[in-house]
């Protein structure tokens, strides 16, 4: 277990037996431990909705002799690899098996409330100005390239499939049989490449936003943190939370962001995205792909 694991589960221990006012502090960073790394004690504690006296009074329960060597754990998870799957995995083995619940919900009620405050997290450091912005550049964009890898892919796919039902200039370099090099040989001055990927980073995603950077596209990163791999460099950068009780990090706020991006490119895309997509139905429709109430139970002509 990591030193940022140690931490955690000790916040977790001691929970219980701290006031109301340490509690909101510790539930805060249980759940924000990225903003607690990132930002000052003045701007966590006003994100947290306490004084900033109270994460000093947290940060000594916890026999640390102030805040600054309290925050250092959480600085040093984003300058690494951040929680390992297994350390993750334990650790909610081991809340699975604690037997006091006054310190929270149940592990439901905490998927939940984690993924609530991703999506405000979100969307609070996301605004229409930057989402109109960046809906220009991918209308003005020569070609529009996506990657994203592993725990990623299902973003990055989406983007592809909703880019495609109005735009006809869109590659998903997905990397399939290792051509991702093959993906982006085409890379240049005047492309766009979203880059999506969250600690721990792949390294073909990294290495896909460093090309992009290197032959003048411009690189637009999905990413967790300001201090990401992907968004050194970047045009610009989208910042998601992604906290999770779980071993895997949560996708919840990062589809939402996309379907955002998808909604404003086809707002800002004219009566030209709306002929595209009637193109895209017609054939569609043509192609028979949708089941409908007239085709019965959909097995007769070996489609499954």
């Amino acid at each position: 277990m990591n030193e940022t694991s140690r931490l955690t589960a000790r916040l977790e221990k001691v929970f219980p037996s701290l006031s109301p006012q340490l509690r909101l502090a510790a539930r805060y960073v249980l759940d924000a431990p990225d903003d607690v790394a990132l930002n000052s004690m003045r701007t966590v504690a006003a994100h947290a909705g306490i004084q900033p006296s109270t994460l000093v009074r947290l940060a000594r329960e916890l026999d640390f002799s102030g805040y600054a060597e309290f925050r250092k754990p959480f600085q040093q998870r984003l300058r690494t690899h951040g929680d390992r799957y297994v350390d993750r995995a334990r650790t909610l083995q081991t809340r699975g098996d604690d037997q006091d619940k006054s310190h929270g919900s149940d592990l439901l009620q905490e998927i939940v409330q984690n993924g609530n405050l991703n999506l405000q997290n979100t969307f609070l450091s996301t605004s229409d100005a930057d989402l109109s912005e960046l809906a220009t550049l991918l209308d003005q964009a020569r070609r529009i390239y996506v990657v994203g890898m592993r725990k990623c892919y299902p973003i990055a796919y989406y983007l592809h499939y909703a880019f495609r039902m109005f735009k006809n200039n869109v590659v998903l370099a997905n990397g399939v049989a290792a051509t991702v090099a093959d993906d982006l040989a085409d890379l240049q001055k005047g492309d766009v490449l979203i880059a999506i990927g969250f600690d721990a980073y792949t390294r073909g995603t990294v290495r896909a936003a460093h090309h992009g950077i290197s032959v003048g596209a411009d690189v637009v990163a999905m990413t967790d943190s300001p201090l990401s791999p992907l968004a050194q460099g970047a045009r610009k950068s989208f910042v998601v939370a992604n906290d999770s009780p779980s071993f895997f990090r949560s996708l919840a706020a990062a589809m939402a962001l996309a379907e955002a991006i998808v909604a404003y490119l086809v707002a800002e895309g004219g009566e030209q995205a709306v002929d595209r997509l009637k193109q895209t139905e017609d054939h569609l429709e043509k192609f028979g792909t949708y089941w409908n109430s007239g085709d019965g139970p959909g097995l007769s002509d070996g489609v499954y």
